[in-house]
């Protein structure tokens, strides 16, 4: 609900132990102006024309990519002065406010920090392509998400059966990672790490409205669905990855605060085209950007001998780089011209995400003016001044919202082994249509034509444990075409996922019939109540499915590369030295949560392997 804010606002084990002491006492921040550049950030623009940045210099780490993993890793590593680092990102720096204030990420779907991806046509949704949000930007997916911090349950990790992965083993990463300025608990939380967690700063009664209705019709309540010592089953309060209001992603808590280290050179609006291999070795990467060569003219950027690449793309770039450099199913990398690096099957398959429908439902004529929608725009589609002096004064209201805050987490008749496989995110605010990212399209002409958002309620129906598989491929050898990318929603045999968003909606309508609900609600706009029957609602799925942006997968961790796994324990390449993959992408089985905060989590700990390998 972000539409107008960028222009108003800017108008009004011992080893391991030993590593997680030094990396608590080591500084996570120096000073630096807020806004300010640092000098080693080079972009294409400052460069000089056909000079590679990277010129006379070797690393001992290069970064392939600047998202939330990236961010993690070039704080930590380059903590050491005398490791020299080169972070490479395809977007640009992280400058606009639509990443910093939380209710504007509405506006970077489809824009210049967007990689606007979608996938191949998928027969089984309708013959529809669906469109999967990406942060193109120093912070990555970070800067442009919901800011929901949710790690998924113990059994989650436990599940990956990854020698030193399991629930007891990451804990203390994720605690190391955190401050959490509301849930003062050090068995569960972390109270001085980088990234702030914090409750929402933003309250509706329609909130309430939604917690009563769901207690009504049974549902327990959960005061902190990230404590591992009870269920994750019930409803209550998401907490945000924000710091009093402000969008907490990779780039502001842990990149740049150290942005000025002399050892750290950070590239930005520049594209890796491949990794660079002798033999299995990789000794490190080629890249590009347009702004220094128009015609693409390919640079090289080179490791010192015991140097590594550590591939933090994500689980849609990742993989199409390896492929590119000919990491993946020799056949398939033959077929298309690619000279094969090391036959590794697995690299883009796996591919999982929570995929999600949605009901919505208009309020009575008499609490009209009563959402989140209209706290923040006013009956024109103007940005309310109110919204805007309490987020500049306080950090607080609806400007500091990205709606779907509040929800809970349940085990449907679809669920397996009693874990909850449909998360409800109550968002007090109406969607335009039913599939979540359309409605900001079409509140842009509502807008032009000086109409009002209508005031409403949705609930947005993730499911949190979905067990499609799809696969990401590259397309030709061009690096800037985009991959083949097939999501395989509800491709799962027993159709799991569908029975799960299928009863989602059926929860929905049931929350929105209580007592509690029924008295602020008008009615239904999405599906519709004449979509009643199962037969029907399937149809409905299948037409407005779409994305929760939680992809992981597509390297997946484990011991075993011919039953498709990529990385070893370490987050090594199979049959490669010299290269790594810390990233979403080596997360074996998707957490029933939000997955940033499993990407942070991965990120720290492999620092600290890094850390650990060059202090051994």
């Amino acid at each position: 609900m972000g539409g107008g804010i960028l222009k108003q606002v800017n108008q009004n084990q011992s080893k391991s132990s030993i590593t997680r002491s030094r990396l608590r006492k080591t500084p996570i921040s120096t000073a630096v102006p807020r806004g300010v550049n640092s000098r080693h950030i080079v972009s294409a623009a400052a460069s000089q024309i056909n000079a590679n940045p990277t010129e006379g210099k070797k690393f001992d780490y290069i970064i392939v990519g600047g998202g939330l993993a990236g961010c993690v890793l070039a704080n930590r590593l380059s903590a050491d002065p005398n490791v020299n680092i080169l972070l490479v990102e395809a977007g640009p720096d992280n400058t606009s406010r639509n990443t910093k204030i939380p209710a504007a990420f509405t506006r970077i779907f489809r824009s210049d920090l967007d990689w606007n991806l979608f996938t191949e046509r998928q027969q089984a949704l309708a013959d529809r392509q669906v469109y999967l949000p990406r942060g193109k930007v120093l912070g990555g997916s970070s800067s442009t998400n919901a800011t929901l911090y949710m790690r998924g349950s113990s059994d989650d990790y436990d599940s990956w059966g990854v020698d030193g992965w399991s629930s007891k083993d990451v804990l203390e990463w994720f605690k190391l990672a955190e401050t959490n300025a509301d849930i003062k608990d050090p068995a569960v939380h972390g109270t001085d790490g980088p990234m702030h967690v914090e409750n929402p700063r933003y309250n509706n009664f329609l909130h309430q409205s939604f917690f009563e209705a769901a207690k009504e019709i049974g549902i327990p309540a959960n005061s902190d669905f990230n404590d591992w010592r009870h269920k994750q089953e019930g409803y209550g309060t998401f907490q945000v990855t924000q710091d009093r209001g402000v969008r907490a992603d990779g780039y502001r808590e842990y990149l740049r605060p150290i942005i000025n280290r002399n050892n750290l050179q950070i590239l930005t609006g520049t594209s890796v085209t491949k990794v660079l291999f002798d033999q299995k070795k990789a000794i490190g990467v080629q890249f590009t950007t347009e702004e220094v060569s128009t015609m693409r003219e390919r640079m090289t950027a080179e490791l010192k001998a015991d140097g590594e690449v550590i591939m933090s793309s994500g689980s849609i770039h990742t993989p199409h780089i390896l492929q590119l450099s000919g990491v993946g199913d020799d056949a398939a990398l033959q077929e298309l011209g690619i000279r094969p690096t090391a036959n590794i099957p697995g690299v883009g398959k796996n591919l999982q995400d929570q995929p999600a429908v949605l009901v919505a439902s208009p309020l009575k004529r008499e609490l009209d003016g009563k959402s989140l929608s209209d706290h923040i725009y006013n009956a024109s589609g103007g940005l309310r001044k109110r919204a805007i002096l309490a987020y500049l004064l306080f950090g607080k209201g609806p400007l500091t919202s990205t709606g779907c805050d509040r929800g809970a987490m349940l085990a449907t008749d679809a669920a397996e082994g009693g874990a909850p496989d449909l998360q409800i995110r109550f968002v007090p605010g109406m969607a335009l249509d039913p599939d979540g990212v359309s409605t900001y399209t079409r509140f842009g002409k509502f807008q032009k034509e000086g109409k009002k958002w209508p005031s409403g309620v949705t609930f947005q129906l993730v499911a949190a444990r979905a067990h499609g598989q799809g696969s990401v491929c590259i397309k030709s050898d061009d690096p800037f075409e985009s991959p083949l990318i097939n999501s395989g929603y509800l491709n799962d045999q027993g159709g799991k996922d569908l029975a799960t968003l299928r009863n989602g909606i059926h929860i929905a309508r049931k929350i929105a019939s209580s007592k509690a609900m029924s008295s602020v609600l008008d009615g239904e706009l999405f599906p519709g109540e004449d979509i009643s029957t199962d037969n029907a609602i399937e149809e409905y799925i299948r037409k407005s499915i779409h994305s929760s942006n939680a992809l992981v997968g597509t390297c997946r961790m484990g011991a075993n590369p011919e039953s498709g796994d990529v990385v070893d324990k370490d987050l090594r390449i199979f049959g490669l030295t010299g290269i790594r993959v810390v990233d979403a992408s080596v997360i074996p089985k998707i957490p029933g949560g939000q997955t940033g905060a499993a990407t942070v989590m991965i990120a720290e700990k492999a620092a600290a392997m890094l850390v650990g390998k060059r202090e051994s």
